[in-house]
This record gives structure tokens, sequence and C-alpha cells, in this order.
């Protein structure tokens, strides 16, 4: 492959620092298998102010080169939300924070400017859209190693941002209804349209239930068969053949065989003998794994609705170890945020993202200090609401049946992909639905072992 161009245009009209931009260093940020919503680089900004220089060390985040047509619909949808969410409600978050003296400024990395597209004049996103944010690693922060997950002391961390990130948001919900208000009409709007576009004739596959969008790194499933009838025609990946009538994003996918990936996991996951204890249990979950997942963003209840990351997992949390100290956490990668329970952040997260071992001896403590964390929080915004434990266990109970059980087991296929993969998915153009098969079908043992601990946590908790 010849060397690849990452420099961006007009990155002096999108980045807002002090001074004049003399020169600017693009190196890709992420190795290659490690981002599939985004194209991360590390950009080094070299400033002149009064006759004196610095540099500015940034990282952009772009749509992925080689995106395929259903991609590239994803991609630039949570671009989109992910510029929103910096630009517009970070700033409102951490005021009201700052407003009931509670300080959240040190959650999220700093933001310096962002744009839609090159065109001025379209109001939408495109392959130009563009985000560009402060580089946390030569500040000392890092991310953790995905196959091995978070140990205790930085788990206990993380959970005290996470509450914080949750109760922000639902504070705001009660104290000032009204500039909430533009926070759920961002949320209600980030659910990516599926696959398929607006055109006339017969749908192209089904829709998600309340139009949910795919989970976040995998692919929805493809169209179901009618109840009777023959199967309409499918093209090679869902949806009939052919592009729709009226034009639009092809229809939605199926991996080629077929079957949808939840459908290859399960098939997957019935095989293994370590599993076998919990198949009973798991039984009404492996016969609906050819429905569209619901883990995209189904509401919240009230009053415990509030912003959910969607994607709240080892690769989006950066890590500063601070000697003796409780480490420093930053999140980050907002693109598929929504209006739901922050049970199921939590959940995602013990599930997917905490070390076997601490799983294993330790996840009651955990959740019982995410709840003092949320709780205490809460008291500090002075917010009338009083949750009890019980109601809280039946909060995650919920979650985890509806979405999150499903959500961490299926994940794993991200999560436990092959390292500095062969494959780049930011850069080329990769069939991501059969090489998604291939991923599911060729586990690692770090995959198996993590699933093993997933199904027997879920079971021993009547979590699925």
């Amino acid at each position: 492959m010849p060397p690849i161009d990452y420099s961006i245009k007009n990155l002096d009209k999108v980045v807002k620092l002090d001074g004049i931009i003399k020169n600017a260093e693009y190196t890709r940020l992420t190795a290659p298998g490690e981002n599939f919503l985004s194209l991360v680089l590390r950009v080094d900004i070299d400033v002149e102010r009064d006759g004196k220089k610095k540099t500015v060390s940034t990282v952009a985040k772009r749509v992925p080169l080689g995106s395929n047509n259903f991609a590239l619909h994803m991609n630039i949808q949570s671009m989109k939300n992910e510029i929103k969410f910096y630009s517009d409600l970070i700033p409102i978050l951490t005021k009201f924070a700052s407003e009931n003296g509670v300080d959240a400024s040190e959650l999220f990395p700093k933001y310096y400017g962002s744009r839609l597209s090159l065109d001025s004049i379209n109001g939408d996103a495109d392959r130009e859209a563009l985000i560009v944010l402060e580089n946390l690693i030569p500040l000392g922060y890092r991310n953790e190693d995905r196959y091995i997950g978070f140990d205790l002391v930085t788990t206990r961390a993380i959970l005290k941002s996470l509450a914080l990130f949750h109760v922000i948001p639902l504070a705001l919900k009660f104290k000032n209804p009204e500039q909430f208000k533009h926070v759920k009409e961002f949320l209600d709007s980030t659910h990516p349209k599926p696959p398929g576009g607006p055109h006339d004739g017969p749908p192209r596959g089904p829709k998600p239930p309340g139009d949910l969008p795919p989970p976040a790194g995998l692919p929805p499933p493809g169209g179901h068969p009618p109840l009777h009838g023959p199967p309409p025609p499918q093209g090679p990946h869902g949806g009939p053949p052919g592009p729709p009538p009226n034009g639009g994003p092809p229809g939605r996918p199926n991996f080629p065989d077929g079957k949808g990936p939840d459908q290859v996991f399960f098939d997957t996951f019935k095989d293994m003998p370590e599993l076998a204890p919990y198949i009973t249990k798991f039984g009404p979950l492996i016969s609906r794994a050819n429905e569209p997942p619901i883990f995209g963003n189904k509401p919240g209840k009230e009053p415990w609705a509030t912003i959910g990351h969607s994607d709240f997992w080892v690769n989006n949390i950066m890590v500063k170890p601070v000697a003796g100290k409780e480490p420093l956490i930053k999140i980050v990668d907002f693109q598929v945020t929504g209006y739901k329970s922050f049970a199921t952040d939590l959940v995602f997260f013990l599930l997917s993202s905490v070390r076997n071992d601490v799983v294993q001896d330790y996840f009651d403590d955990l959740l019982r200090f995410y709840y003092e964390e949320f709780t205490s929080t809460l008291k500090k915004f002075k917010v009338n609401l009083e949750l009890t434990y019980k109601e809280y266990l039946d909060e995650l109970q919920t979650a985890a049946k509806d979405q999150e059980t499903r959500h961490a087991l299926t994940f794993t296929t991200i999560i436990f992909g092959e390292k500095n993969s062969s494959i780049d998915w930011a850069v080329e153009n990769v069939d991501m639905f059969t090489q998604m098969g291939k991923m599911i079908k060729n586990m690692n043992q770090y995959q198996k072992d993590k699933i093993i601990v997933i199904a027997s946590e879920v079971c021993r908790r009547n979590w699925v």
C-alpha cells in the first residue's frame, strides 16, 4: 500500500489556539484494529505568538478513509454526534456542575474545535467532518490493555467518574428543566437511522424497535423473512438486491451466509463446553439472537434516565497513574450517547472491562461502591431524589436482562480482536461483515475466558 497522506485541509480554520499556526505534523495515533468508527491521528501543531513558538499536541478524529456505504452512514452520524457533544453539551454540563460546587472539568479532554464539512453552506456532516481534542498521552494518560482490563483500584476510580458523569445531567433535569430540554433534544437526535434511507416501495429489512441505532462497534443483524410466504430476494449483505429506488444507503446488512452477528456469536457460544452449565438459562437469549439488538438506545425509565455513554469500555477510558494516590480518569468517545438508565453503562463496563479476578472476587463490592458514589454525588446537587439499594439492584437487573448482558457478551468480539491487526479498518475498504464473522469464529483464549466469566456472573445474579 502506498503511503497515506493524513494531512487535514484548512486545519487553521478549525482549531482555536492562542497564536498563528505555522506547521502541523500528522501521524497515526492508534494501531490498526483499535478503532472502527473513526480514524484517529496525532497532530502536533506549531504555534507562534509574539515571536514565541510552542508545539500543541492534539488528537484529530476523522471519518475512516475506507468506509463502504453502510459503514460511512454510521461513521458520519457518529462523528456528528461527537462534535455536538463536545461543542455544546460538555460546556452545559461542566458549567452546571460548577454552579453547584462540583468540579467536573477534569472528566473530559480539552476541545479545540471541529467542523461538519468543508462546505460551509452544507449543514450536515460528510467525509470531511473533523474534531480536534487535547492529546492526553503527553500528559501521562494511557489506555489499559483491553485483553486484561482494569484492576480494583483503577476500577473504583473509574466508577467514581462514571457516577459523576451520570449524576450531572440527572440533576440538571430536575434543577434546570429548560436547559435540560436542549440536552434531551440532542440525545433524541443521536440515533443513526437504519441504513436503507427514505425511499418508496417495500421496506428494506426490519426497522429496530423505536428506531434504535446499531450497537457500538457491532453491525446490526439483517432483515427477517416474513412470517408467511417465501422470503424476499436479498442482496449479498441484506435488503433487496440493488440500491433503494430513490437512493439512500444500502439495505440492512447480513453476514454472507444470511446470519446476523449475534446469531453467529451464539452459535459459537453454544459450542463451548465450558458453557454447558449455563446454556439452559441462556436459552431465551439465544432464541432471540436473530432479533435486532435493543442496546443502542432503549430509553431509561424515569426518574433515573440520564446520559448514557453507551460505549463505556477499556478503549474509551484514559487512565493517568499517580504515585501513592488514586489514578486520574478521562472519559472519551461520545459517538453513540443516548438517554437511558445509568445502569446500562455500569453493567456493560463491569462485565466487559474489569479484570476477571476482580469480577469474581469484588463484584458486589463494586456495585455497592458505585451506589454510594452515585447517591452521595446526587446529594451534592441538592436534588430531592432517593434511590434505595433494592431499587438500584432492580435497575441493574432490568438493564442487564433487556440489553447489557447481550451487549457485553457479543462485544467481546471487538474487545479481544487482533492487536496490530493486518486489517486496517480505518483506511481500507473492508467488508466488515465477512471480517466480523471470521473474528467470531476464531475466538482467542482471552475472549473465551471473558465469556465464561460473564456467563457465570450473569447467571448467578439472574441477569439473563
